[in-house]
């Protein structure tokens, strides 16, 4: 291979040398040059073709080579994304108030609510193989992501929190205050923003701005495991004599931004 650079370096010296031949024939005599030329482009046709040939594959050759490296290259960040993505989720405290077994996945689609299936979901790239059962928590480095709702072998759905079919057990600032948490707001409260929730204190309880938001709880952890952050009270609703006083949770997790999440594993009995 190192041969083929210095015979195409020397074909294109003799090829230039040629070409300032003719060209100077040309010059002197006119008419003279025109069977010189034919006879240097007959002569030479060949060596061209063959010049030309090898340089159409080597370009070739480099291409790929390129391509392949930046594939590569491509394929690396991603690994090292992941990997500061997964360490940055062991260290979360949503990990930490778990204390259960992390089985991490990645969000490979997205269904909106209005779904024919259903329920505005994402799909992650692991299932019932990997040990995702229904009703399953799933979680995000901030906190709450939803749950569970249908398993394949090597996929799973997650119904989304905020969803309108989702109700979710709570407990709300430093005293553990018991609710619960819905997308949908009474008939009269006023309007939610974006992705902001409905917090529904248990009884006469008082809610304060800033509180925190975590998750009740179920036996088994089915569906929600306990202690998860869910998000904060941004404001509260105006006492209307209702019986459970309500206020509006900002999510900690963009359920619209999804990328690396976790599901929560059950213990075996």
């Amino acid at each position: 291979m190192s041969g083929m650079p210095r015979r195409t370096t020397l074909l294109a010296v003799l090829l230039t040398g040629a070409s300032a031949a003719v060209l100077v024939v040309d010059l002197a005599r006119p008419g003279l040059a025109a069977p010189v030329r034919a006879g240097a482009a007959a002569a030479l046709a060949p060596v061209q073709e063959a010049l030309a040939g090898w340089d159409d594959g080597r370009v070739a050759e480099l291409t790929a080579e390129r391509d392949a490296l930046a594939a590569e290259v491509d394929r690396l960040r991603e690994q090292a994304q992941d990997a500061a993505e997964l360490q940055q989720l062991a260290r979360s405290s949503t990990v930490a108030a778990v204390d259960r077994t992390l089985l991490p996945a990645r969000v490979v689609a997205f269904a909106p609510g209005s779904s024919p299936v259903g329920g505005r979901t994402v799909t992650i790239d692991v299932g019932s193989t990997d040990g995702v059962l229904p009703d399953q928590t799933v979680v995000a480095v901030d906190g709450l992501v939803g749950r569970v709702l249908r398993v394949a072998p090597t996929s799973a759905d997650v119904l989304l929190l905020g969803d309108p079919q989702v109700v979710v057990g709570v407990r709300f600032g430093e005293e553990g205050a018991l609710g619960d948490v819905q997308a949908d707001a009474a008939p009269g409260l006023p309007a939610r923003g974006h992705g902001q929730l409905t917090l529904t204190a248990l009884g006469d309880t008082a809610v304060e701005t800033g509180a925190r938001v975590e998750t009740l709880g179920s036996p088994d952890d089915v569906p929600y495991a306990a202690g998860i952050p869910l998000g904060r009270v941004v404001s509260v609703d105006p006492d209307r004599g209702q019986l459970g006083r309500t206020a509006v949770v900002e999510p900690f997790v963009d359920t619209d931004t999804l990328d690396l999440v976790a599901v929560v594993l059950r213990e075996e009995p």
